[in-house]
């Protein structure tokens, strides 16, 4: 009787999450040869996994960018970027500006010894100096502190889902599965002869941990217009990382061959005025549209 008692104020006392785990084994039944899921792993094991992995990856998002180092940007790089784009855009729209319009901002370009492109352009950098200088180290530290941020978090995700969550099966595929998906889906229940359509609750939190990044870019996109950057993403920096870790530093394009390339470019450029003498063309066929 006091055994009895005592097990009866364990189950008054203890949470949800435990009363579904000590009732696992008749969280299931047998039905037509089919396993039907208690409801109440739905409610204290699927939901909690699912919102504690969201919000965790929500967190870690603002605080990488609440953190993140702001990058150098060099203004003379920057300033001969933007002057090469412009004449780039100048060679492709020609046809769109008049005559007048066309020499004036040739002119800018390719004018003897006052034009940009005649110009002296600027010296590329050494590329021994850029290799001993070495990566930014305050972007390593940034990558560093971001990849630790991530491993920590999602070490703590996973020993408690784990600990708390061990051998639940939560969900089922709506299609069916071949046996070589068993030992993904179903890692943590070791059962031979269940089929390998039913999700464990380590299968589920891998799925929801690697699919909630994109989860939140989906969900922050209808609230502000900015684009989210692929750096604030842990895992694709992690991989990057792995892979090569960026590209290694050197001297850059030679600028003066550039420069020449599009001097050349811009002079040999036959232009013609596809909107020269409209006006007569638009009197013309109103005068024919009247006629007929």
């Amino acid at each position: 009787a006091q055994a009895i008692s005592a097990q009866g104020q364990v189950r008054a006392h203890a949470p949800p999450w435990y009363l579904a785990r000590r009732a696992q084994p008749s969280c299931f039944q047998l039905s037509a040869g089919m396993i039907l899921l208690d409801a109440r792993i739905r409610d204290y094991v699927l939901l909690p996994i699912f919102l504690v992995v969201v919000l965790m990856s929500a967190l870690r998002t603002n605080l990488m960018t609440i953190f993140k180092s702001e990058t150098k940007v060099d203004l003379k790089e920057v300033k001969t970027n933007n002057m090469l784009s412009r004449c780039r855009s100048l060679r492709q729209h020609s046809h769109i500006l008049s005559e007048k319009s066309f020499r004036s901002r040739k002119a800018y370009f390719v004018k003897k010894d006052q034009g940009v492109l005649v110009k002296a352009p600027p010296k590329p950098k050494d590329p021994m100096e850029a290799l001993s200088a070495g990566p930014d180290p305050m972007m390593a530290m940034g990558m560093m502190k971001n990849q630790m941020f991530f491993m920590v978090s999602q070490g703590l995700l996973a020993y408690w889902v784990s600990h708390l969550f061990s051998g639940f099966l939560v969900a089922k595929t709506p299609f069916p599965l071949t046996f070589q998906f068993k030992s993904m889906m179903q890692r943590g229940v070791e059962v031979q002869s269940l089929e390998p359509g039913y999700v464990s609750s380590l299968c589920w939190y891998m799925f929801v941990m690697m699919s909630s990044h994109s989860l939140i870019g989906l969900v922050q996109s209808f609230f502000s217009k900015s684009d989210s950057e692929v750096d604030d993403n842990p895992m694709m920096a992690m991989m990057g990382t792995m892979g090569g870790g960026g590209m290694m530093p050197g001297g850059g394009p030679d600028m003066s061959k550039i420069y020449k390339q599009e001097q050349e470019s811009l002079e040999m450029i036959q232009h013609e005025f596809v909107l020269d003498n409209i006006e007569v063309e638009l009197w013309r066929k109103w005068r024919a549209d009247r006629v007929h």
